[in-house]
């Protein structure tokens, strides 16, 4: 690949990045100031300075575009959820979760304002229960690790969805406190109470 070739490619990935930038934050301000079921696609797109046709290029639906954020978590949690040398599976979900809860932090103000727009909606609810559900099937694949007997499975599974709901409170309290909770904390608190069902030997 030629220099030019190379400096075209950056220059179309920067304004790909800059057109779904421009998107998500014109979708978020319409979404904030009316609510997610008034606010129409074409309106976005237009709020965007983009065609309905490009808005479609990035997003398949409305819904997703309030939620890059969390596959984008859902990506960081598969990446940490692969286990260091001789590590355990209760300590390698425990480990992940609390790396992936530094996004949080990170994007605070951005994560409160996400859960202000989706808890008005029902539609917006049930989509995020389905994230609920794919980081579920990552956690219960990460505890069912190295285990043996006809119960194995369903005892990570178990575990999994008390993991994922014990962790769903904390990050409720945590927003509900406007981020002032202190989520690491409080999120190692939940998988400390939760360590000895997960442990229990087969």
């Amino acid at each position: 690949m030629t220099e030019t070739e190379t400096t075209d490619e950056g220059l179309r990935g920067r304004k790909k990045r800059e057109a779904k930038e421009a998107i998500t934050a014109a979708a978020k301000r319409l979404f904030t100031a009316r609510g997610f079921p008034a606010v129409t696609v074409d309106e976005i797109a237009l709020a965007a300075n983009v065609s309905r046709r490009t808005f479609f290029r990035y997003f398949p639906t409305k819904e997703d575009v309030l939620f890059g954020r969390r596959e984008a978590q859902l990506a960081a949690l598969e990446i940490a959820l692969e286990p260091a040398p001789a590590e355990a599976p209760f300590a390698t979900v425990r480990r992940a979760l609390i790396s992936v809860s530094s996004l949080h932090l990170a994007e605070k103000e951005l994560v409160l304002a996400e859960h202000a727009i989706v808890a008005k909606s029902a539609e917006l609810l049930a989509r995020d229960l389905e994230w609920d559900r794919k980081a579920f099937l990552l956690l219960a694949r990460a505890l069912a690790r190295g285990s043996r007997g006809k119960d194995a499975a369903r005892r990570a599974r178990i575990a999994a969805g008390a993991i994922v709901g014990a962790l769903r409170v904390v990050i409720e309290e945590w927003v509900e406190s406007g981020g002032k909770r202190d989520l690491v904390g409080e999120g190692e608190e939940a998988l400390d109470l939760l360590a000895a069902l997960v442990s229990k030997p087969q």
